[in-house]
């Protein structure tokens, strides 16, 4: 039952820092849905079951099984993650498609969150933090992206390393109320 609790209060502080660099981003939606199906009980007992607390349970099932049923549902159901945009269906092919920015961003979001979390690392926001910049490249060969999505994802990242998380979520925001703008105030075509 430890397991349980200890994968639960972990999920659950995860979840607490993507929420709140979803809102100083100003993807409130995005932050109180983010991860919710982690919740369930296809991925949480799943997870609690391979929980040790330092890393992803979801590797450790993978480990043990060469795959997961956790991962599998998680990726299907949570757009924030790369995976969610891959097309390979009849073609054998793994096709990048172009994720939208408010995915992009919630995905930089969550990986703050998962990084912060399972490092224990207490980290300052307001000042250059390198380690998810690091971690991208050091893995960036494993995942498959459309190239416009890796040049805003590598773009905040390399913002993160060098001015750090709030003048990211403050570009980010400031990018999306932009774009927001943009939108509403485009001439509607007449059909």
């Amino acid at each position: 039952m430890n397991k349980y609790i200890e994968h639960f209060k972990i999920i659950t502080k995860h979840k607490w820092y993507v929420m709140k660099y979803c809102f100083k981003c100003g993807l409130y939606k995005r932050g109180l849905l983010h991860d919710l199906s982690k919740y369930g009980i296809t991925e949480f007992v799943s997870s609690a079951k391979n929980f040790q607390g330092n890393r992803s349970p979801i590797e450790a099932e993978k480990d043990k099984y060469g795959y997961s049923i956790a991962w599998q549902h998680h990726k299907g159901h949570n757009p924030h993650h790369w995976e969610y945009w891959i097309d390979n269906v009849g073609t054998y092919k793994n096709t990048p498609i172009k994720i939208p920015y408010e995915y992009v961003i919630e995905m930089i979001c969550d990986w703050l969150g998962a990084g912060i979390v399972y490092s224990k690392q207490k980290v300052d926001e307001n000042k250059p933090y390198k380690e998810p910049l690091e971690y991208y490249n050091a893995h960036k060969g494993e995942r498959i992206f459309h190239p416009e999505t890796q040049e805003v994802i590598e773009f905040f990242l390399k913002i993160i390393s060098i001015e750090g998380i709030c003048i990211f979520c403050d570009m980010a925001k400031n990018y999306i109320d932009s774009y927001e703008m943009f939108e509403r105030t485009k001439p509607v075509k007449e059909e």
